[in-house]
């Protein structure tokens, strides 16, 4: 099994991906792989509502990261979603990638049920508002919450800063990889004898003309 993380912060090797590397840990103790892409860093375009991800499978109009994101997918047991707090929200350019990834996937359809988790990183403020806004993305894609013993929240500025004085976030995002493993387990275990939901086409009705 192996489960996915997108790493919205800008720098590759900070505080989120500490955080990240943390819930890894555990993962790799019950022999479930973790992969970390990268994407703060790089120019994401925002969806644009061409809507040509709806003739084309799924695959979005700007050939960037998403589309990669989107490829990879399949080889996945679960996700992750990391960021900063940038002005108390997601950083621009992982909020574009997330809408377009949502979107020209119509909600991940057909990748879930799995699990999956956020995790906001703040210097001093905004990591509540940060991490509401990452789970309403899972919270539209037939995605199993994980959760950990406090919000999946952490402190630093300065991976230092975090790993030696937020002892408490360190030991969320332990607690945080434990509870992923054992869902994790516990899911491929049930699969054969409780499959996953059948679902039908999503329902859409349209208030706004």
């Amino acid at each position: 099994m192996k489960v996915l993380a997108l790493n919205g912060s800008q720098n590759p090797r900070g505080v989120t991906w500490h955080a990240i590397n943390l819930v890894g840990e555990e993962l790799a103790r019950e022999n479930i792989g973790l992969d970390i892409i990268h994407i703060g860093a790089k120019a994401v375009a925002g969806c644009v509502d061409c809507r040509k991800c709806r003739t084309n499978g799924h695959h979005c109009i700007h050939n960037d990261i998403v589309n990669d994101i989107i490829d990879k997918l399949p080889e996945y047991d679960g996700l992750i979603l990391g960021c900063p707090v940038h002005y108390m929200g997601i950083p621009g350019t992982f909020k574009a990638c997330l809408d377009r990834l949502l979107y020209a996937t119509e909600h991940l359809e057909g990748w879930g049920p799995k699990p999956a988790t956020a995790i906001a990183v703040c210097r001093r403020a905004g990591a509540i508002n940060t991490a509401q806004q990452l789970g309403n993305y899972l919270n539209c894609s037939n995605l199993i919450t994980v959760n950990s013993q406090y919000w999946n929240i952490v402190f630093g500025w300065k991976p230092e800063e975090f790993l030696s004085q937020d002892t408490e976030g360190v030991q969320t995002m332990q607690v945080l990889g434990r509870n992923m493993a054992w869902l994790l387990k516990v899911m491929e275990a049930g699969r054969e004898k409780f499959p996953a939901p059948v679902y039908d086409k999503r329902v859409r009705a349209n208030f706004c003309r």
